[in-house]
């Protein structure tokens, strides 16, 4: 995992994973946190091949959601035939399985996949990630230890992208856009379109650019998708808390209310209270 960045507490706890690995771990970790990636890794190391030539492994599956919409039952199911078929080998890890964004997991899904992890096959390993482990039944949570993955410092996150991308302007916009999240940075840097935060992302850029009239306009648009106005509220989130650690006193003054309103109005949101003013509210104060 030398290509990745992570946490040395974080590298610490997988490398006594690794070192004595069970047959299920879940990573909890907000989105753009690189988890994804980190989950790659550990399969890649647990099957002993390259990480480039993971995803061609005949025994390496990745379950996840497609479309922001709920791991079926059915996607547990193709599951159960692919731990059905034989491993002709006797390596101590034959299989290992991504359940990416395991929140997303239906209670159906859950109750199958419940199933395998209570009697899993022999050789076989789970690697479970999600931004929120609550979502997920107790039974699973007891069957699968959470590893939780802490988010690098600034200077180590700025050193590491500096190194790699060699523009320094590009890589202190791109953490401050991203609010220092390792995967969301990454995508932003690469230019990658795939990343499920880049819509928020753009939209809170734009929010944080517009005049009063323009940010009004974006409420229609973020009442429509739950999920993007969640998105977006989380990363206006993780930018302000960035921009804290070196802001002067007067832009200080600017972020703590940006916090402040985005976490009032995360808050109105979880309660069920009404979107539409709820951010009407928020576009009108930022």
């Amino acid at each position: 995992m030398n290509d990745l960045l992570i946490h040395p507490h974080t590298q610490k706890q997988l490398a006594n994973y690794l070192a004595n690995p069970s047959h299920a771990i879940t990573l909890v970790a907000p989105s753009g946190s690189g988890k994804h990636s980190i989950a790659q890794h550990i399969a890649a190391s647990l099957l002993n091949v390259d990480s480039e030539r993971l995803a061609s492994h005949p025994y390496f599956k990745v379950i996840n959601s497609i479309d922001n919409k709920a791991i079926s039952i059915e996607s547990i199911r193709g599951l159960e035939h692919f731990l059905s078929l034989k491993v002709p080998n006797n390596q101590t890890v034959q299989r290992v399985i991504v359940v990416e964004d395991a929140e997303t997991l239906s209670t159906e899904a859950q109750t199958a996949f419940l199933k395998t992890l209570e009697e899993p096959p022999t050789g076989t390993i789970f690697i479970l990630s999600t931004t929120h482990d609550q979502a997920l039944l107790p039974t699973i949570r007891s069957r699968s230890p959470r590893l939780l993955v802490t988010k690098p410092d600034y200077n180590s996150l700025k050193q590491h992208f500096d190194n790699l991308y060699k523009n320094e302007s590009d890589v202190k916009q791109a953490l401050l856009v991203s609010g220092g999240l390792p995967g969301l940075t990454s995508a932003l840097l690469s230019q990658s379109s795939d990343h499920p935060l880049l819509p928020a992302t753009e939209l809170a850029r734009q929010i944080l650019s517009a005049n009063r009239y323009q940010r009004l306009i974006k409420v229609d648009e973020l009442v429509k998708d739950r999920q993007l106005c969640l998105n977006t509220l989380f990363i206006l989130q993780q930018m302000a808390h960035l921009s804290l650690l070196s802001a002067t006193s007067v832009n200080a003054d600017r972020w703590f209310n940006i916090l402040k309103l985005c976490y009032e109005a995360q808050d109105a949101l979880q309660a069920n209270n009404q979107a539409k003013l709820v951010l009407t509210n928020l576009m009108l104060q930022l």
